[in-house]
């Protein structure tokens, strides 16, 4: 999957470190930058720091819905409100599922049910970053 350009960063948020690792894995090996995070509080420093391209980010984490909060709160702020963000959970079947307000739910781009298809993670990402952090055509909801 060559359609990014390699210099493209990925910010992946999860407290469970065995995802965390196999996702960084996946995106390493196809030439992307990856930083990880383990709460919302470390995400924001990197993304501050790091000005990722996208985010992928755990529903729950430390305590339910700690991802929804991350989301929200990037979505506020009007230097990161572009950052494609891609949500993945083991709780729920489809984004309708969980309990989100509207506004949230149009402010995530992609939705995944652990465990991820590698595939599935790579084409969507790379759908993503092709047109430069536009997303409004690549909405994955099962």
């Amino acid at each position: 999957m060559s359609d990014h350009s390699p210099s493209k960063r990925i910010l992946i948020v999860d407290d469970d470190p065995d995802f965390l690792e196999y996702t960084r894995i996946v995106l390493t090996s196809a030439g992307y930058l990856v930083d990880t995070a383990t709460s919302a509080a470390e995400a924001m420093t990197l993304v501050h720091s790091s000005d990722p391209d996208l985010i992928i980010i755990d529903v729950m984490m430390s305590y339910s819905l700690e991802g929804i909060g991350l989301a929200r709160e990037l979505k506020c702020d009007p230097e990161l409100v572009k950052i494609p963000l891609l949500v993945v959970t083991s709780i729920a079947r489809n984004l309708d599922a969980i309990d989100f307000d509207e506004g949230t739910r149009r402010a995530i781009e992609g939705f995944f049910t652990k465990p991820v298809s590698p595939y599935e993670l790579l084409t969507t990402i790379g759908g993503y970053l092709a047109e430069g952090g536009t997303n409004e055509n690549h909405v994955t909801r099962p």
